[in-house]
């Protein structure tokens, strides 16, 4: 096994934990979307925005209502629940309820408006940038952009972890499904140039494509481009009971041993069944992978083809012969 062996098993691996990630992505985004997590995140970090923890003003509480049900929040989302609202249009809305659309142009105006909002975050929020922009009101407008653009950061890196935890879930459900163990992956890959060299072949044209996105890649192209790997169940055979000694009586010869079927016998290792330990470590290995996500896997793809290109080729040997 030389070097160029290993990074050709490295570049098969990070071709493989792609295509997993982007089949747990898409199956993610889909959940995502079901459960309406993107817009339930907005609507709560708006409404945190103006009245913290429900508010315990009246008024706070109806402007929060009154700014997500705007035409310039919720108007651009057919069903009302936007995934996204730009900067600009969440500023326009809202100071144009706080200071009941009459003197939203005005500088002074909305100074005054400002400091009639009950005491809380937003007042304070809003004092401290409208005191900073003096008299400028575009400078005004801009700082209230970058007072939401602050707290939709924060609200995408909840997104994102909680979206890894997730990946991390339907990663092993994936992994234990398909059966992907990392460990008989590279066992094989080791074991097969000629399966390296194919998936070679594979990262070259993945990378040459440019980096899918979750969705982009048909599922059924995934599925087709691991099928060489040894991942899959099938069905266990029935023991084959041993021969009986000689001198044996015909009941000792006529004895059937119980079957297994109903456990699951992995392709590849034929002897291995599931309670087989390290099968769950390779799915667990495989999920962690997954979870970080198929743009990581694919940068790290990109560097090994392109660390391969500058390399020598490997000799592409029988299987039989290969070590």
């Amino acid at each position: 096994m030389t070097l160029s062996d290993v990074l050709t098993i490295a570049i098969a691996l990070m071709v493989t934990y792609t295509m997993m990630s982007l089949l747990a992505s898409t199956l993610q985004e889909q959940l995502s979307a079901v459960l309406s997590k993107r817009q339930k995140g907005l609507e709560a970090a708006i409404r945190g925005l103006i009245a913290p923890e429900g508010g315990e003003d009246g008024r706070l509480r109806e402007i929060a209502e009154q700014l997500y049900g705007h035409a310039l929040v919720s108007g651009a989302s057919p069903k009302g629940k936007p995934s996204y609202v730009p900067a600009r249009n969440f500023t326009l809305a809202l100071l144009t309820l706080i200071s009941e659309g009459s003197q939203a142009e005005s500088i002074v105006g909305l100074r005054e408006a400002v400091g009639k909002l009950p005491e809380g975050k937003l007042r304070q929020a809003l004092g401290t940038l409208v005191e900073s922009a003096g008299t400028d009101l575009d400078a005004f407008r801009t700082s209230v952009d970058g007072w939401y653009n602050q707290a939709m950061d924060r609200l995408n890196g909840q997104y994102t972890r909680h979206t890894q935890v997730w990946l991390l879930g339907i990663g092993f459900l994936l992994a234990a499904s398909l059966n992907v163990d990392t460990f008989t992956i590279v066992d094989t890959l080791m074991k097969s140039p000629q399966l390296r060299a194919e998936y070679e072949v594979k990262a070259q044209a993945w990378v040459k494509e440019g980096q899918p996105k979750p969705g982009e890649a048909p599922i059924s192209r995934i599925l087709s481009d691991m099928a060489p790997l040894p991942i899959g169940w099938q069905k266990c055979a029935a023991p084959v009971p041993p021969a009986p000694p000689a001198g044996a009586g015909a009941a000792a010869s006529g004895s059937t041993a119980p079957t297994h079927c109903v456990s699951w016998e992995r392709l590849g290792r034929g002897d291995l069944r599931l309670s087989d330990a390290l099968t769950v470590f390779g799915w667990i290995f495989t999920a962690v992978a997954i979870s970080f996500g198929a743009p990581f896997w694919f940068q790290l793809l990109n560097q090994l083809v392109n660390m391969r290109a500058a390399g020598p080729k490997p000799d592409v040997k029988d299987d039989k012969t290969g070590t």
